[in-house]
C-alpha cells in the first residue's frame, strides 16, 4: 500500500480498474456464465479467479448483496446535532446520513429530484437545509422538498422529496439498507443487543477514525477477516495480546488457554458480566462471542493495562473482549474501556475501502483520560498488516496461473463465508 493509502501507477503497479480489465477474460455479455461458474465451484476450496477480478461478477455482488443487506454506516456521534450529516458511499450510491430537528436519523439518497445532481459535495458537515448546487432546490433535513424556485403553481412539492434508504439506529450504531423491502432487523437487536447493552456505545465518542483504500477485491478482505490461520505468522502484536493465537500452534498453550478460559468465565459471571455468545445460524448473517484476552491483560492494549475510562454500565475490567461479526463484512471488537468498529465497502473489482473507528467514553478527555496511540495500537497494527496481506494475496490471484486452493481446518469460517456468498449471488 502506498503511504497515502491510494493505489498508484508506478513501479509496475496499476490502477485496480485497469488490473481488473487485464486479468478478466472477455465475455459475450450473457450473464449465464456466472451461474455456470457458481455451479462448478468445488466445496472446501477458494473461489475461481473471476470472482475476485471480473467487473460483471462485481456488479452482481453489489446488486445481490450490498444493495440488499443491512450495512453499518457509522457511529451516532458523527451526527450529534440537528443538521449534522456524513456521506456513506456503497454500491455505487451516495447516501446522506443526517439528523433532523426532531432528533430523528435519516438516510437520504444524494440525488436531487429535479435533474439528479449530487446535493452534498463534502464527506461530512453541518447544514440548516440541503440545497442543490445546480438549480437551488431546497430540502428540509428530513428530505422533504422545502422550495423549488420558479416552478409552476400546480407543482406538488410533497411528491418530490429526496428518495431514502431504510435506516436503523441500534446501540448508537447506524445501519442502512438500500433494499426495497429489507430483511428483518429485529433478530439482530434481540440476539446481539444484550451483549452490547452494558457497553452503552450510544454514550461513547469517536477517538479516531481511519480509512484505507486497498487494491484488493472485497472478498479477499472478507476471507482474510473470517479466518485466523494466518494470525500466528502474520500478526506478532495480536499474538502478544490474544492468547488464542499461540494456542493454535501449541498443544501446551492450548491447554493453558482452556484452563484460563474456564477460570475467566467463572470470574466474569461472579461480577455479573455476560459470557458466551450467539452462534451463526444456518442462513444467518451475524454472530458474537465474549472471550478472555490473556492472563494479566484487562484490555487489548500493548501492556494489558487500561487505556481509557470503563464504558457504559461497567464498573470494572474483567479481561474480556466482545467480538461481533456480520456478513458481508462488519466486525466489532469491544473491551471494557474502548471499542473498535470496522466495515468493508466494495469500490471496484480490485478496490475496497476499509474504515476503522475507535470509540471511548463520551466524557473522556484526550490527553487526560486516554492517549489515541494507546487506544488504537492493536487494531491499527494488525489491520495494516492485514491490508498488506490482502493486496499481496490479490496480486497473486491476478495471475493466470492462479487456481483455487483448499481451505485449512482453521479457515472454516472463511469457507462458510464463501458458501454464504455463493448462495446470495445465485
Amino acid at each position: 500500500m502506498s503511504p497515502d493509502n491510494q493505489t498508484t501507477v508506478e513501479n509496475g503497479v496499476v490502477e485496480p480498474e485497469i488490473q481488473a480489465a487485464r486479468v478478466s477474460e472477455s465475455r459475450s455479455g450473457d450473464r449465464g456464465w456466472i451461474d455456470d461458474l457458481i455451479g462448478s465451484h468445488q466445496a472446501g476450496c477458494t473461489l475461481d479467479r473471476d470472482f475476485y477480478t471480473h467487473p460483471e461478477i462485481f456488479e452482481r455482488d453489489l446488486e445481490r448483496i450490498y444493495r440488499r443487506r443491512w450495512l453499518f454506516a457509522g457511529h451516532i456521534s458523527r451526527i450529534s446535532k440537528a443538521g449534522d450529516f456524513f456521506i456513506f458511499n456503497v454500491g455505487g450510491e451516495s447516501i446522506i446520513v443526517i439528523r433532523d430537528e426532531d432528533g430523528s436519523v435519516h438516510a437520504l439518497l444524494n440525488v436531487c429530484r429535479h435533474r439528479g445532481s449530487r446535493i452534498c459535495q463534502e464527506p461530512e458537515g453541518q447544514v440548516k437545509k440541503l440545497v442543490c448546487p445546480y438549480h437551488a432546490w431546497v430540502y428540509n433535513l428530513d428530505g422533504s422538498l422545502n422550495a423549488a424556485r420558479l416552478m409552476p403553481a400546480d407543482f406538488d412539492r410533497s411528491q418530490h422529496g429526496l428518495r431514502r434508504a431504510h435506516v436503523r439506529v441500534f446501540e448508537g450504531l447506524i445501519f442502512v439498507s438500500l433494499a426495497e423491502v429489507p430483511e428483518r432487523f429485529e433478530p439482530l437487536t434481540q440476539d446481539i443487543g444484550p451483549f452490547l447493552k452494558p457497553y452503552r456505545l450510544d454514550a461513547t465518542k469517536i477517538c479516531c477514525r481511519k480509512t484505507y483504500d486497498l487494491a484488493a477485491n472485497w472478498k479477499v478482505v472478507s476471507e482474510n477477516s473470517w479466518e485466523c490461520y494466518h494470525c500466528g505468522p502474520a500478526h506478532p502484536e495480536l499474538a502478544t495480546v490474544m492468547s488464542y493465537v499461540a494456542a493454535f500452534d501449541s498443544t501446551r498453550k492450548a491447554a493453558e488457554r482452556e484452563k484460563y478460559f474456564a477460570e475467566w468465565v467463572e470470574y466474569s459471571k461472579s461480577i455479573g458480566h455476560m459470557t458466551g455468545g450467539v452462534p451463526m445460524d444456518p442462513g444467518g448473517w451475524y454472530r458474537c462471542d465474549r472471550i478472555p484476552i490473556r492472563p494479566g491483560f484487562v484490555t487489548q492494549s500493548q501492556d494489558g493495562r487500561p487505556v481509557a475510562p470503563v464504558l457504559g454500565n461497567l464498573t470494572t475490567h474483567d479481561g474480556g473482549v466482545l467480538g461481533v461479526m456480520m456478513y458481508p463484512l462488519i466486525w466489532f471488537a469491544i473491551t471494557s474501556d474502548h471499542a473498535m468498529l470496522m466495515r468493508c465497502t466494495p469500490v471496484a473489482p480490485i478496490r475496497t475501502e476499509v474504515e476503522i473507528t475507535w470509540l471511548v467514553h463520551q466524557d473522556a478527555v484526550e490527553g487526560v483520560d486516554y492517549d489515541v496511540d494507546r487506544v488504537t495500537w492493536l487494531w491499527k497494527m494488525t489491520g495494516e498488516e492485514d491490508w498488506w496481506l490482502c493486496e499481496n494475496n490479490q496480486a497473486g490471484i491476478n495471475s493466470r496461473f492462479y487456481k483455487p486452493g483448499s481451505y485449512a481446518p482453521l479457515e472454516v469460517s472463511a469457507q462458510e463465508f464463501v458458501d454464504w456468498y455463493l448462495k446470495e449471488i445465485v
